[in-house]
């Protein structure tokens, strides 16, 4: 999933979540006599952001003139353990911004607010998919929504042009599906040109559903993605792997260096987001030079990668009225569609993707294409990574035995039996 928190873990602080219950609330009254409400957003105070929030909290605030917004910020390294550390001291901001899988451990402890019960008519107000990305169900927990849906992301795969032109590659002729995939990456690994394919091992729950595997059953009790088809999927990236098709850096979890590697001109294709254009545009010129960028590869014909940013509201907050009323103003059509376009993100408020302001993107240049090609998989895609399915509770595990069947330690088929059995220990748990 692609969002503004780049490659943060989305939930190592799950265990610590699950044992401190209901919590939080800091909003009171302040020495005005104001109600204030704590606001606290990952990784949004800077010269690019902090103008939209000072005017979109002073705009409230104008309009309710009896509260004031406490606006607090993290930085995005160690995130999940401050949000842990927030909730076991009782410190949870009335009103927090963090992505479906911590947002998950939360809802599970309790600390979190049930919006499908307090605010019934609140899916109304959103996309079917983007409600049902925020809709958590588990053992010992009500299935419904614990936040509202805020902005949205995906991205495209940029591609080095010339590097595939070197490696016997149609720059014209983009791999879409997996079958297209597997192809251009033994023409690649046939010409020897050097060249790694990409750093994607099917070591995440979107490789599988891409490729049409069900990676849960449908009333989420169980994790379904040991069947036959995953194992050949799987074995496609071994070989791959042995081919000396993908990095060896690859293999591990916690390497944060594939743009790096692309930009040296290492890799042929990368996964990124609609403002990896403006980045690459900055600091790499040469290679912009020599970039295009296609959808993300997918057997479905839509994207299953979709990434939903949530607002949701404490359990514990002493202000419901006045927290409800303020996390709706910020997720509402008109906000959500203002910070959308200063982000190159999207809205999942209903009725934003349908502005005339995507109808006029400019596919003129890269970042136009790619705005183009993310807005189709926001529209048409979702999300395939269930929320329960958190880096304590079986992703990180996927990956450690993905990359042990890599260099041939187990069998693919032993990889995913060990994968599908761990996740589903956790969860019912």
């Amino acid at each position: 999933m692609f969002s503004l928190k780049k490659t943060v873990a989305a939930a190592g602080a799950a265990v610590m979540l699950l044992s401190v219950g209901a919590c939080g609330g800091q909003g009171d009254k302040n020495a005005d006599g104001k109600t204030e409400i704590s606001f606290q957003t990952w990784n949004l105070k800077n010269d690019k952001y902090t103008p939209y929030f000072k005017e979109l909290i002073a705009a409230y605030e104008k309009a309710n003139p009896n509260v004031t917004i406490k606006w607090m910020d993290q930085p995005s390294d160690n995130y999940e353990e401050k949000l842990s550390s927030q909730a076991a001291a009782k410190e949870l901001p009335d009103i927090v911004d963090a992505g479906p899988s911590l947002q998950y451990g939360l809802a599970k402890a309790g600390a979190l607010m049930n919006i499908t019960k307090e605010d019934p008519g609140a899916k109304d107000q959103f996309y079917p998919n983007a409600w049902k990305a925020v809709t958590f169900s588990g053992k010992g927990m009500q299935t419904a929504s614990y936040g509202f849906p805020w902005y949205v992301n995906d991205g495209p795969n940029y591609y080095n042009t010339q590097l595939m032109q070197k490696c016997g590659l149609d720059p014209n002729k983009l791999p879409v599906t997996w079958d297209d995939y597997f192809s251009q990456a033994q023409t690649m690994v046939n010409s020897g040109c050097g060249a790694y394919m990409s750093t994607m091992m099917a070591a995440d729950a979107g490789d599988y559903a891409s490729a049409g595997v069900d990676f849960m059953n449908k009333d989420q009790t169980e994790y379904t993605f040991n069947t036959p088809k995953a194992v050949a999927f799987l074995q496609k990236f071994v070989d791959l792997f042995k081919a000396k098709g993908i990095p060896a850096e690859a293999l591990d979890a916690s390497w944060s260096q594939q743009g790096d590697f692309f930009q040296r001109g290492s890799i042929i294709a990368m996964g990124g987001s609609a403002y990896s254009a403006a980045d690459f545009k900055k600091n790499s010129p040469d290679l912009y030079s020599h970039l295009t960028v296609g959808p993300k590869i997918s057997d479905l014909g839509k994207s299953a990668t979709v990434g939903y940013e949530m607002l949701s509201v404490s359990a514990a907050t002493k202000h419901k009225d006045e927290a409800l009323k303020f996390v709706k103003f910020v997720t509402n059509k008109k906000n959500q569609l203002e910070f959308a376009k200063k982000s190159s993100t999207f809205p999942s408020s209903k009725g934003g993707l349908e502005d005339p302001y995507y109808a006029k993107i400019d596919e003129g240049d890269l970042q136009g294409k790619a705005l183009k090609i993310t807005l189709k998989a926001v529209e048409n895609g979702f999300s395939s990574r269930p929320a329960q399915f958190t880096d304590a509770a079986g992703s990180k595990y996927l990956q450690q035995q993905v990359a042990l069947a890599l260099q041939g330690k187990q069998t693919a088929k032993q990889a995913l039996d060990k994968a599908v059995d761990f996740a589903n220990g956790k969860l019912n748990k």
